[in-house]
Formats: structure tokens, C-alpha cells, sequence
């Protein structure tokens, strides 16, 4: 079966059928294949690799380095993760307490709000005192989770407890047809309450270019910049014009945008496909205040467009979990192989072709 658009087609590639899982341990050409366009030396200490796949989509992932997506795809196509050095030259990082931030990128869960990220813990007194919103918890995102379940259309990988939010978080991986699930559930193992929400953070290209449905700009929309960034940040007027956003190019950027969305998706368009990520709407009311449900941070310098990064983030509900309970979220990705121009008109008409809510008819 193919979709397609007159002069620009948006396709769902059909090939031999190659539904299966490749496990692989210190895999240096996946790696390399990851590392698009870097080259490195060989290293006995790789993470574990696992690829489920089938005709229509691939998904790597890392039970290792904080249970991490690394690649993801339609059948036969570029990675649309970005994917850090580190991950080869990094793979056993130090998981302490006083552990920074190491730059894998790919796909990971944090919990969130980030304001409260070591205020419901005692293992870092300096961290708690100064009420620091950096680096991500090193329990979550660097440990080693274990591999409860594979086969050639799943994935189940659980998480240590970590002593910075209490948490033990489930992550299972799905392929079904022409969409990818992921399901994540985390479980308080206190003996107290804690509070937090699932926060889904999934790196691409800073060139990749994005859309998320708005319906009122002046009050569903925050902008921040960070100090480096000298210039205005904006929202980019044709997408504005017609309910969407995007950040406007063109400046170096380091920036962030805090969405409520009119609808649960965020399309982006990149390594020749689009890559569409679905979840549930929720109320305003349920997620916590200093975040958005959706959040987009781009960081790139137009002169070295392969340094920065853009960041799709979503937020589930922020809940208080009482020992022993549980809560969860859900992200769907899907990807196409896309051939259209690289144009706002060319990519209302693929995304128009998909259905999705918050896509304006031609005028």
C-alpha cells in the first residue's frame, strides 16, 4: 500500500519482510552507523544493542546507559535520533550521586518537574540546598536497566530504584504494523508519597524542522531564551499564521518553547522522512505549572549546524504517588518516507494526508 500526494509523495515503504530482533554486544558498525558521519575506534565495553524491526519501521535501544533509544526509523531509512559521541566513547559512566550530565541524546525518560529534580532526596545535601535544576537524575538516566522480555515485536526493560526520586520505572517497546508504543510506568518504592510526572525527551537534528498545533498564541505559548542567546526568540510567522509552531530560523538559537497543545501530536520532518510523535491531550490544569505538556528546546549555530540539537518533549500528568503506587504514559511514533519539498505548503499537504487534528485546509 502507498500514500501518495501529486509531485510531493509521502509514502509507507513496503519491502521484503524482515520482521525480527538483532541483539549484539560491542556492535562498533551499528554504533558507527548511529554516529552519523563520525568514525571511531574499537571499544571493548560497547552498550548491548537491540533491534526490533519489521517492513515499515526499526527501533534500537539500550537496555544500558539509562535504557536509551538509539535509532529510529522507517524500514531502509537514516536514523532520525540524534545520537551523541558519548555513547561510544562514555559507555560505563560513573553512577553516583555527584554524576553530571553525559551527552548520549537519543530517547529518555526523565522525571519531571525539573524544579524538583533533587528536592525529594537525601543522597546529594549541596544539590538539595541550591535547589538544582541540572544535571538530569544520574540514577535514571545512566544506570543499567534490566531486559525482562524481548521478542521480534517487543521489548520490556525495568529500572534500579533510584534513590533521587524514588522511582522504578517499566519501559516497554511495541511494534505494531506502521506505529511504534512506548509505554512507561513508574512505581513509588517509597514508604512515603512522592510527586512527580513521566517526562518523554527525544533528540533529533537542530535542522529538522517541526510542527505543534496551537489554537491561541498569546496564551498557550511561553518562550524563554538562555543567556547566550542574544537575539529575540520567535515563533515562525507563516507556521503562526496557521495554528502552528515553530521556532524562526536564521540567528543562533538557545531557546526554549512551553506548549499546551490543541491536539495531541508533534510532526517533524527530517533525513527524508516525517516523523510523527502521538499522545493524549491532557488538561491544562493537569500538568505542572512550570512546564508545558509539550516542550521543544533547540539549540543551533547556523554556521555548525551538526553541534546543536532539538529536543521534542512531552509531559504526562504530575501526580502524587503514594507508596507503592503507580502511574503511566505513552508516547506513538510513526515514520514515513517523505520526498516532498522542504516547504511549510509541501508539509501542510503531508500532514493534511495523515489526518491529524489542528492541520488548517488550504485556503
Amino acid at each position: 500500500m502507498k500514500r501518495s500526494i501529486k509531485h510531493d509523495r509521502l509514502n509507507l515503504p513496503w519491502r521484503r519482510n524482515c520482521a525480527g530482533i538483532i541483539r549484539t554486544r560491542g556492535l562498533t558498525a551499528l554504533l558507527a552507523a548511529l554516529l552519523v558521519g563520525q568514525a571511531y575506534g574499537h571499544s571493548d565495553a560497547q552498550p548491548e544493542i537491540y533491534k526490533l524491526q519489521n517492513s515499515k519501521l526499526s527501533y534500537s535501544f539500550t537496555p544500558q546507559i539509562g535504557g536509551r533509544g538509539l535509532a529510529f526509523s522507517a524500514a531502509g531509512e537514516k536514523n532520525l535520533l540524534k545520537v551523541g559521541t558519548a555513547v561510544q566513547e562514555q559507555p560505563n559512566p560513573d553512577i553516583s550521586p555527584q554524576a553530571g550530565f553525559i551527552p548520549y541524546q537519543g530517547h529518555i525518560i526523565w522525571p519531571g518537574p525539573q524544579a524538583d529534580w533533587w528536592k525529594q532526596q537525601e543522597v546529594n545535601p549541596q544539590r538539595r540546598a541550591a535547589g538544582a535544576v541540572w544535571p538530569p537524575d544520574p540514577f535514571t538516566v545512566l544506570n543499567d536497566y534490566e531486559l525482562t522480555a524481548v521478542s521480534d515485536k517487543s521489548a520490556t526493560i525495568v529500572s534500579p530504584v533510584s534513590p533521587v526520586t524514588g522511582l522504578q520505572l517499566t519501559k516497554e517497546f511495541t511494534l505494531k504494523d506502521d506505529v511504534l508504543l512506548h509505554r512507561v510506568t513508574a512505581v513509588n518504592r517509597r514508604e512515603t508519597p512522592v510527586k512527580w510526572d513521566i517526562w518523554f525527551n527525544t533528540r533529533v537534528s537542530p535542522e529538522t524542522r517541526v510542527y505543534v498545533p496551537i489554537a491561541d498564541f498569546s496564551s498557550d505559548l511561553r518562550l524563554e531564551k538562555f543567556p547566550e542567546m542574544t537575539t529575540e526568540v520567535k515563533a515562525d510567522a507563516e507556521k503562526q499564521r496557521l495554528g502552528l509552531f515553530g521556532f524562526a530560523r536564521g540567528e543562533n538559537i538557545k531557546a526554549k518553547a512551553f506548549i499546551e497543545p490543541s491536539a495531541g501530536w508533534i510532526a517533524a520532518f527530517t533525513q527524508g522522512q516525517l516523523f510523527v510523535i502521538e499522545f493524549p491531550r491532557q488538561a491544562r490544569e493537569s500538568i505542572h505549572p512550570d512546564q508545558g505538556q509539550v516542550e521543544l528546546y533547540l539549540e543551533q549555530d547556523p554556521q555548525n549546524p551538526d553541534a546543536g540539537v532539538l529536543e521534542l518533549e512531552v509531559h504526562a500528568p504530575y501526580r502524587e504517588l503514594a507508596p507503592g503506587e503507580s502511574m503511566s504514559a505513552t508516547e506513538t511514533w510513526r515514520a514515513l518516507t517523505y520526498t516532498g519539498k522542504n516547504t511549510v505548503e509541501a508539509h501542510l499537504r503531508a500532514l493534511r494526508e495523515l489526518g491529524l487534528q489542528g492541520v488548517s485546509s488550504p485556503q
